[in-house]
C-alpha cells in the first residue's frame, strides 16, 4: 500500500515523520489485514483525534527496538505511548541486553561495522539494499541481502540472497539464495538455492537446488540438485538426489555412498555399489 491508496486528508508534519519510520514494516510484514490503510487513516486525524492503544500494539510489534526508540523521538506525545506499550524502547540496557541483534539499514553502517575486524551481527533494515564485500558477518531474518561480494557470511532465518559473487556464504534455517555465481557457499537444514552458475557450492540436509549450470557442486545426506546444462562437476554423497537434464552433456557427476542419479545425459562415475542410476537418454555410466 501507499498513500496514493488512501484518500482523505493529507498527513501534518509529526504525523509524516511517524509514518516514514513504521510504513517500511508494515507494508511489508505478515501483520494483521489491512494494518497499512487503518494506520495510515488514523495518522490522517492524529493527534487531534486519538488512535486506540490496540492499533499502536500492533504497530510496534512489527518495529524492531531501534525503530521503537527512533519512534519515540518523534514528539513528546510519542514518547509517552511508547512509555506505556513499548517501555524497552526507552531503556538504553535493552540494547546491550543478551540476544539483541540490532538493524543496519544503510551501506554506510554497515561498511564502517564491517571494517572494525568484529563480527558483525544483525538483521537487514525493511527496504534496505545492502551488500557485504568484507569482514565476518552474521546475518539474522527476516530480510534481504542484495549481494555478497566477499568476506565470510552467516545467515540465519528467513534472510534471502539475491546473489553470491565471492566470499564464504553459509546459509541456514530457512535462508534462501537466488543465484550463486562465484565464491563458496553452503547450505544447510531447510536453505534452499535457485540457481549455481559458477563458484564451489555445498548442499547438506533437506536442501534444494533448483538449477545448476555451472561450478562445483557437492549434494550430501538428502539433497536433491537439477543440472540442466553447461559444464557443472557434481558430487553427490549419502542420499543424495540428483537429476541430470538431456540439456545437460557437459556435466560431469562422480556419487558415492547411496546417492540416487536421474541420469538423462551427462558423465557419471560410479564410487560405490550402492549408488543407483536411472539412466535414460545419453548419459554415459563409469565405474571407478
Amino acid at each position: 500500500m501507499t498513500t496514493d491508496d488512501v484518500t482523505g486528508t493529507e498527513l501534518t508534519a509529526q504525523a509524516q515523520d511517524v509514518w516514514a519510520i513504521i510504513a517500511p514494516a508494515l507494508q511489508d510484514s505478515d501483520g494483521p489485514a489491512g494494518l497499512p490503510a487503518r494506520a495510515y487513516q488514523a495518522l490522517q486525524t492524529w493527534p487531534d483525534q486519538h488512535v486506540p492503544d490496540e492499533l499502536w500494539t500492533d504497530i510496534l510489534a512489527l518495529l524492531p527496538l531501534e525503530d521503537q526508540t527512533r519512534l519515540a523521538h518523534t514528539s513528546h506525545h510519542v514518547q509517552g505511548i511508547l512509555e506505556r506499550l513499548a517501555p524497552q524502547a526507552l531503556d538504553p540496557a535493552a540494547h546491550n541486553a543478551p540476544g539483541f541483534i540490532r538493524t543496519i539499514y544503510t551501506q554506510t553502517e554497515l561498511n564502517t561495522s564491517l571494517s572494525l575486524g568484529r563480527r558483525v551481527a544483525f538483521i537487514p533494515g525493511t527496504g534496505g539494499d545492502l551488500t557485504i564485500g568484507q569482514g565476518w558477518a552474521h546475518v539474522h531474518g527476516p530480510g534481504t541481502l542484495t549481494a555478497v561480494t566477499g568476506g565470510s557470511v552467516t545467515v540465519h532465518g528467513d534472510i534471502h540472497i539475491i546473489t553470491v559473487t565471492d566470499g564464504n556464504v553459509r546459509a541456514l534455517d530457512q535462508a534462501t539464495i537466488t543465484t550463486v555465481t562465484g565464491g563458496t557457499a553452503r547450505v544447510f537444514d531447510q536453505a534452499s538455492m535457485e540457481e549455481v552458475t559458477g563458484g564451489h557450492v555445498t548442499a547438506e540436509g533437506q536442501t534444494t537446488i533448483t538449477t545448476v549450470t555451472g561450478g562445483t557442486v557437492t549434494a550430501t545426506d538428502n539433497a536433491t540438485i537439477t543440472a540442466v546444462s553447461g559444464d557443472a562437476h557434481i558430487i553427490a554423497r549419502g542420499n543424495a538426489q540428483v537429476t541430470i537434464e538431456a540439456s545437460a552433456s557437459g556435466v560431469r557427476v562422480d556419487a558415492y555412498d547411496a546417492a540416487h542419479i536421474t541420469a538423462h545425459n551427462g558423465n557419471i562415475t560410479l564410487h560405490s555399489p550402492d549408488v543407483t542410476v536411472t539412466s535414460n537418454g545419453d548419459a554415459v555410466i563409469n565405474h571407478a
